[in-house]
């Protein structure tokens, strides 16, 4: 039993050191313009996003009746930003696949809601 266990914790290194950590995965690229839809029980909505990256680090601004900034990171294809109106903030987690990312917006309890993006045809 108990050489199994070493045999399980050398194996379990060993695999840690060949892959590396999963946090070491290049983040995807999401820096550009992007088409942003929420849908709500009752509308939609559209905002246009201007999205900068520098590494795993996220900037930007989301732009709907006014312009909102954007903060937050990408590790491999998962995007957590918060976008900030004032007091009140807004988490969206989306995963990333080539131009297209999917995922939700939370604000307050129980208020999450599906959130799409897309970046537009050059």
């Amino acid at each position: 039993m108990r050489r199994t266990a070493i045999a399980v914790m050398l194996t379990t290194a060993l695999v840690g050191l060949w892959h590396g950590p999963a946090s070491a995965q290049p983040g995807a690229s999401v820096a550009g313009k992007w088409d942003v839809t929420i849908r709500m029980p009752d509308k939609s909505v559209s905002e246009q996003w201007t999205v900068q990256q520098k590494g795993k680090v996220v900037t930007g601004t989301a732009k709907a009746e006014r312009e909102l900034p954007v903060t937050g990171s990408i590790d491999g294809a998962f995007l957590r930003v918060t976008v900030t109106d004032g007091k009140q903030e807004y988490k969206v987690r989306a995963t990333v696949d080539g131009d297209a990312m999917d995922g939700s917006i939370t604000y307050g309890p129980g208020k999450e809601y599906l959130w799409h993006a897309k970046r537009p045809k050059k």
